[in-house]
């Protein structure tokens, strides 16, 4: 796949211009870090003192996810009287950002711009801003924020609906239907493990050396999602969430005519275009976190993921490169990952875990179809006692790319899929804005199933 490396070589370069600076502490916590690393290094195996030195900058590291500030006693009354902790005012001011900009974009395209193709020309700038600067961003914290509320318990329900309002208005504007991710991400993937096929986003079954079988992998996503998730919801016997998947996912499909017919460039721009960008720009960042799972125990936390340390997109996405240790609990609060896979980092060397140093989850992707894993083995962090070669390094990485089909799709969830077809075909000859091109990924997807 030697044609990857031009567009593998263009990311990097785009992605690391607006990477931040992670080769030291944030000098606010420097005597607090240089206490804590002395600490550690000190009750640790040499073998392991490289990566606890490299967990410790995450853990102390110049975090740039919030782009914005609010004046002192306004962000003092946030965390004292409307936050969970005070340690999640970041996350608090990643929703407040993406607001802003949302709501100004908004009011620029529906105010400003003509409403024809001209007005398209705002797309220029609402879009890289929104997915390149504010895309990752958004979706960590709402990732976060799913797991852990955000919000005090004292504010009860309305702390509740406050907590799901990225969930169900912010990230249509990412290409998220409203509802699904809770769903999707906190009951789906995590309670099945990335396990097929249970999983409808499980890496398992795919021959991940193959950007072609990644495409596969973006495509069932798009297309079959919205039935399978109220499905998953009823086998497992969650009532009410699927209830509430059926019923977010149908005022979604309400909405967007009415938004197409009042003002079709706006809808365009900032839910059309999104709609397609979000399967394959988070089905990328999925697959590259689970792209390396080990035959011997795919149930294993330590194997059906990687850790990324030190690398520069954890401070910009809430420490997201722990995700083996975000597997390993889900619980833990995002600035604790660092310290939790420090403290048990024994258990990461016995379950023979890959991790990685300064690179990013889609860079792991573009190495492995560019043909570059000696470049990706030079990036492994070791925890063994014995030392893997480089070629065993190689023959390891290769070795957990293979897919692993040891169980098969049932009836049930084959008719799931074929459900969620239909309705998308049934949504395209009812006039539904943006379903033709939806559909057109059906063949896609069966001509490559039918070589897998």
């Amino acid at each position: 796949m030697s044609w990857f490396a031009p567009a593998a070589s263009l990311f990097k370069y785009a992605k690391h211009c607006l990477d931040p600076d992670v080769s030291s502490y944030d000098p606010q916590y420097a005597e607090q870090a240089a206490a804590l690393e002395k600490k550690y290094l000190a009750a640790a195996k040499p073998r392991h003192h490289h990566a606890i030195k490299l967990a410790l900058l995450d853990y102390f590291g110049r975090r740039k996810e919030a782009l914005i500030s609010l004046p002192g006693p306004l962000e003092r009354l946030v965390c004292d009287w409307l936050l969970a902790e005070r340690r999640d005012l970041p996350l608090f001011l990643t929703f407040v950002q993406c607001s802003l900009w949302l709501t100004f974009s908004a009011c620029v395209q529906l105010f400003l711009m003509p409403n024809d193709a001209r007005g398209a020309l705002w797309m220029v700038v609402h879009l890289p801003i929104t997915w390149i600067v504010l895309g990752q961003r958004f979706i960590l914290a709402m990732h976060y924020a799913a797991h852990r509320s955000l919000f005090h318990s004292r504010w009860g329900a309305l702390g509740t609906l406050f907590n799901h309002f990225p969930m169900l208005v912010l990230c249509n504007f990412w290409g998220m239907p409203c509802g699904a991710y809770y769903l999707q991400h906190c009951v789906m993937h995590h309670q099945a493990n990335n396990l097929f096929p249970h999983d409808i986003s499980s890496t398992m079954p795919y021959d991940r050396s193959s950007p072609l079988q990644w495409v596969h992998y973006a495509c069932n996503f798009m297309l079959h999602t919205l039935v399978y998730l109220p499905f998953y919801a009823l086998r497992k016997g969650r009532l009410g969430l699927a209830a509430g998947s059926v019923l977010t996912t149908s005022l979604y499909f309400v909405a967007f005519p009415a938004m197409y017919a009042y003002h079709p460039v706006a809808f365009v721009a900032f839910f059309g275009v999104p709609l397609f960008m979000a399967p394959f720009a988070l089905m990328l960042g999925n697959f590259s976190q689970h792209i390396f799972v080990d035959p011997r125990d795919p149930k294993s936390n330590y194997g059906l993921a990687t850790n990324h340390l030190n690398a520069p997109f954890n401070m910009l996405t809430f420490n997201d490169g722990y995700h083996i240790t975000h597997h390993v609990n889900s619980r833990i609060h995002w600035t604790e990952m660092p310290l939790h896979f420090i403290e048990h980092i024994d258990k990461y060397e016995e379950g023979d875990a890959i991790v990685l140093h300064g690179v990013n989850f889609e860079e792991v992707s573009f190495a492995v179809w560019g043909g570059k894993l000696p470049d990706l083995a030079d990036k492994i962090v070791q925890l063994r006692e014995v030392k893997r070669t480089k070629a065993e390094l190689v023959e390891m990485l290769q070795e957990r790319l293979k897919p692993i089909r040891n169980q098969q799709i049932g009836r049930p969830q084959r008719s799931a899929f074929v459900a969620n077809q239909a309705m998308w075909i049934a949504w395209w000859f009812s006039g539904f804005p943006g379903s033709s091109a939806v559909i057109l990924f059906i063949p896609l997807f069966s001509a490559i199933s039918f070589f897998m």
